[in-house]
């Protein structure tokens, strides 16, 4: 009889992918939720999670130190649904806040892994779900640098 491949998705796994990776992080409220900041242009709060209600989940979700104007709500998620359509890494998603004059907008993967997983096949889709974020919200960024109107008006120096 064959042992079964791989192990158990549980919170020493996660812990030992954020150590192989050098990532300083912190532990969240519940058992199971971990979060990194990754020092990326924006700046990016990671949250990996194994779900209490969902065991046999492993969850990352990406977003950034700062919500964008709530102005701008039309053209990121214009910029959302075409990400969507051309990227299966994350889902963009863009949602509502606190302020209402600012929205945010996440990345967000979750994955199926049943009784066991290999550690690399778990360290493999992190990563590839972490890179799809920062490449996600580089290009939201830029997008949103970009003003809808001029900021300023063009003005002639008179003498």
């Amino acid at each position: 009889m064959s042992e079964p491949v791989g192990e158990p998705l549980n919170t020493n796994l996660i812990e030992r992918y954020l150590c192989t990776r050098a990532r300083r992080y912190f532990r969240g409220r519940h058992d199971g939720e971990f979060f990194f900041v990754l020092n990326t242009a924006p700046r990016l709060h990671v949250h990996l999670e194994i779900p209490a209600s969902h065991p046999d989940v492993f969850t990352i979700r990406v977003t950034p130190a700062c919500f964008f104007p709530a102005s701008d709500q039309a053209r990121l998620t214009a910029l959302a649904d075409s990400w969507n359509e051309q990227h299966r890494e994350v889902t963009a998603v863009v949602h509502g806040s606190s302020d209402p004059q600012r929205i945010g907008v996440a990345a967000e993967q979750s994955r199926w892994i049943g009784e066991r997983v290999r550690f690399d096949d778990l360290a493999a889709f992190a990563d590839r779900a972490t890179a799809a974020a920062i490449d996600l919200f580089s290009r939201l960024t830029v997008a949103a640098e970009l003003p809808s109107r001029p900021l300023l008006l063009d003005a002639v120096l008179t003498a």
